[in-house]
């Protein structure tokens, strides 16, 4: 590639957000391995508003909208704010009648997002209304190369228009590299040559620098960290018949269990879960089914993390993760729910657990690398 590189990230998070993702954390690694990085956010608008998107509601996504704000020396942040945005009008008559519309984001005023478009070498989009940005990139600057990464399957999240399905199915040939975080992804892009595996990585030096353990000495805790979806059900019965250890629920989830042993935290940066996670004795992925989600869950950030830290993982007998020290129960049956629990404890943390999981440096040398380059 060209000496002066710059790489956009076209994604739904905005980079300030407490809440780290996997774009997060590419952008970090771009920024590290010597790229100028553009992180810009998608997907938001006046509509995000009335939907009571969480990122509206971040301290400096409004002040900061429609314009390039310098994050560190090469690497900026932009909230690219619109009237309005592609997203479901839940009705499907409506979604009908609306599919040439959605197209019209692409077309619209990009404002000072235009001359950063203009000097991309490298666009890397996430599957999410952003994607509507990527013909117009392209028609702005035909040289840039253009990765797709599928964060999550458009087809089941709640928010996709039915013309956004279809775009990717259009694009997806078209991209350089299609990179899917979770093996059960790769059958979404069936014969494509560009489609590659690259699970999520780590922060490994953060985990590695944590000293302090926030937990009682003596005690043992088992974790649960996430934005949602959690199996309250589980919680219940299982620190219910699991007195001596303590439970602990990290993210913005209403509190919904009250034993003594049971700890709601509110959400936090992610900075801060990490002592949380490798000093528990237990990593929970206790989520309640979601059609579609099951298999993409057993490669997700937390199960990432957990593996890092060694610890046990109990989870429901709907997620297949495929690894050692998992103990798994039924959803609803307390029996399960408890035993579950207490042989993940008994079982206890191996720290070879860790030798799976990869730094996001190195997610992103494998990302964006040799095989990258050789397309340029």
């Amino acid at each position: 590639m060209r000496n002066a590189r710059i790489m956009t990230f076209i994604t739904g998070h905005y980079y300030l957000s407490a809440r780290r993702a996997g774009f997060h954390h590419l952008a970090d690694a771009a920024h590290r391995a010597g790229w100028k990085v553009n992180f810009v956010t998608a997907g938001i608008s006046l509509i995000s508003s009335l939907r009571r998107d969480y990122r509206t509601r971040i301290p400096g996504v409004r002040r900061e909208r429609n314009r390039p704000v310098t994050i560190r020396p090469g690497f900026v942040s932009y909230v690219h704010f619109t009237p309005w945005h592609p997203h479901t009008l839940m009705l499907p008559a409506l979604n009908r009648l609306t599919m040439s519309l959605m197209d019209r984001y692409g077309e619209g005023d990009l404002g000072l997002l235009l001359p950063l478009a203009r000097e991309t070498d490298v666009f890397v989009f996430e599957s999410m209304a952003g994607l509507f940005l990527c013909k117009r990139f392209r028609r702005e600057n035909p040289a840039a190369k253009m990765v797709y990464r599928v964060s999550d399957d458009v087809r089941i999240l709640g928010s996709t228009h039915p013309r956004l399905v279809e775009l990717e199915r259009e694009l997806a040939p078209l991209f350089d590299r299609v990179s899917v975080p979770s093996s059960s992804m790769l059958g979404l892009f069936p014969g494509l040559p560009s489609l590659r595996l690259d699970r999520h990585g780590l922060d490994k030096a953060a985990y590695d620098a944590c000293a302090a353990s926030p937990y009682p000495q003596g005690s043992r805790n088992a974790v649960f960290v996430g934005t949602g979806y959690l199996d309250a059900g589980f919680i219940r019965q299982a620190a219910g018949g699991n007195t001596d250890c303590n439970f602990h629920v990290i993210g913005r989830i209403a509190k919904t269990v009250s034993l003594p042993n049971v700890f709601f935290h509110k959400e936090m940066p992610f900075s801060d879960t990490i002592p949380y996670v490798k000093f528990a004795d237990a990593g929970l992925a206790a989520r309640t089914f979601r059609n579609g989600y099951a298999a993409t869950l057993a490669d997700s950030l937390k199960i990432i993390q957990y593996r890092y830290c060694g610890l046990p993982i109990v989870a429901p007998d709907f997620i297949n993760l495929q690894r050692d020290g998992v103990f798994y129960y039924q959803p609803g049956h307390e029996q399960s729910c408890v035993r579950a629990v207490r042989e993940a404890l008994a079982r206890g943390r191996n720290p070879d657990w860790a030798g799976e999981v990869r730094s996001w440096d190195e997610v992103f040398q494998n990302m964006f690398g040799a095989s990258l380059e050789r397309a340029a």
